[in-house]
């Protein structure tokens, strides 16, 4: 048996055995046993692409990303879809499969889209390092081949992990959505670095109520959210409860805080039962959620608050302000670049060190942000307490987004380097 061959068929085995140790082994043990095989099963099976031959293919994308999954790294895939297609710029879109097996595949928006053939000049692949050859390996050199490859990689610190640099030898360029990403990027390669910033969409269900979510109709409603999948050391979701603890002392009902946890782990759901208990003034919510439902979720909140520790992009937080929901937010990482002060309420914070509490930054010397709850507070408070000072960041958040991060806009920097690409001879 060849080697390949021998890789190939281990590749498969991995993806039989995946479902299993998910149930039987501990969370940081899993990612670190999980790594080190696909690191071990895919190292050389797809081999670097040929080198890019101009004129070769039509012009236009190829953009590969997981368009059936539910996280945060689908959704930036789709929001650029959602550009090429609003700009009318030629595309295909190929969906690329995912080894976790609690991440769903139940999206089927943009199956009438999905092709199989890499039918343009340039490959847009929406995939981070740590999966790029295990994703790719289906589609084989071939795809790549002759191609312009750009990978579009997030991240949510100021240095990437050493394990992602001997992917750079599979990309032409890297595209990041923001210039926090970007820079930590730009320290490793010499490649181009490109900041495309996603185009913000956000339809909503108008049919859903509070009531129908199990809201109270008449509660000043604040908003936290995280993924389960997306560690939640990073998110911090216990510092939005502490701070909408300090914000509503015991026996002030009007305000309730709203959780909602996609792919809920057990532990995170045991922090909530143990810290929560019977306080009716929270509800959990862990139901899946088309992205139109979920969208009517956040606009039917006041508040939306992320006293995360450091984010990429910041998605939701966008998203709420384009749909006129007021943020709290630690202002430090990526989502700085569209939250002026006078669009949100930007909550200070220290910087520490991030140790183990992030196993994707393990071994590495990085800082992310600890925000002031005490701060955070004393926003909430105010906005519950002024309703002119609430709409004032809600317009402000509305009016940013829709001038500065719209899928016009991203696709008119996709039409522009996709030019400059085409020119190189």
């Amino acid at each position: 048996m060849k080697i390949t061959d021998f890789k190939a068929a281990a590749w498969q085995v991995i993806m039989k055995v995946s479902p299993l140790a998910h149930r039987v082994l501990p969370a940081g043990f899993r990612r670190k046993l999980g790594a080190a095989a696909r690191l071990a099963v895919t190292k050389d099976m797809l081999p670097v692409p040929a080198p890019y031959t101009p004129g070769r293919y039509p012009a236009g994308y190829n953009l590969f990303g997981l368009f059936k999954a539910e996280m945060g790294l689908a959704q930036g895939a789709k929001l650029y879809a959602d550009a090429l297609e609003a700009g009318g710029i030629p595309h295909t879109l190929l969906n690329l499969e995912f080894l976790n097996s609690r991440m769903p595949q139940n999206d089927t928006a943009y199956d009438a889209r999905l092709q199989n053939e890499a039918k343009y000049a340039v490959n847009l692949v929406h995939i981070n390092p740590d999966e790029w050859t295990i994703a790719c390996y289906p589609f084989g050199k071939q795809a790549f081949d002759g191609h312009y490859n750009i990978g579009v990689w997030l991240w949510e610190l100021e240095t990437v992990p050493r394990t992602w640099l001997p992917v750079l030898k599979y990309v032409d360029e890297i595209w990041a959505p923001s210039e926090f990403i970007a820079r930590a990027l730009r320290k490793e390669t010499e490649k181009p670095v490109t900041v495309i910033p996603y185009g913000i969409s956000v339809p909503w269900d108008e049919t859903v109520t509070r009531t129908e979510l199990g809201l109270p109709e008449d509660a000043f409603l604040v908003l936290t959210m995280f993924d389960s999948n997306s560690y939640s050391s990073r998110k911090n979701p216990a510092a939005a409860v502490e701070a909408f603890a300090r914000a509503f002392g015991v026996g002030e009902s009007n305000a309730h805080l709203v959780i909602k946890v996609n792919h809920p782990s057990p532990e995170d759901l045991a922090f909530f039962e143990k810290t929560l208990g019977k306080d009716g003034r929270y509800t959990l919510i862990t139901e899946r959620m088309d992205k139109k439902r979920l969208n009517a979720m956040i606009r039917l909140c006041d508040v939306f608050i992320s006293l995360h520790r450091s984010e990429g992009f910041g998605l939701v937080m966008a998203e709420a302000m384009a749909l006129r929901t007021a943020v709290v937010s630690t202002n430090w990482s990526a989502n700085v670049e569209f939250m002026p002060p006078e669009a949100a309420c930007m909550v200070d914070y220290t910087l520490v060190p991030v140790g183990d509490q992030y196993q994707r930054g393990e071994g590495i010397q990085n800082r992310w942000a600890d925000a002031d709850t005490d701060q955070a507070a004393e926003y909430l408070r105010r906005l519950h307490d002024d309703p002119a000072y609430r709409r004032q960041k809600t317009d402000a958040g509305y009016r940013y987004i829709s001038q500065h991060l719209t899928p016009a806009r991203s696709a008119e920097k996709m039409r522009r380097r996709l030019s400059e690409i085409l020119e190189q001879k």
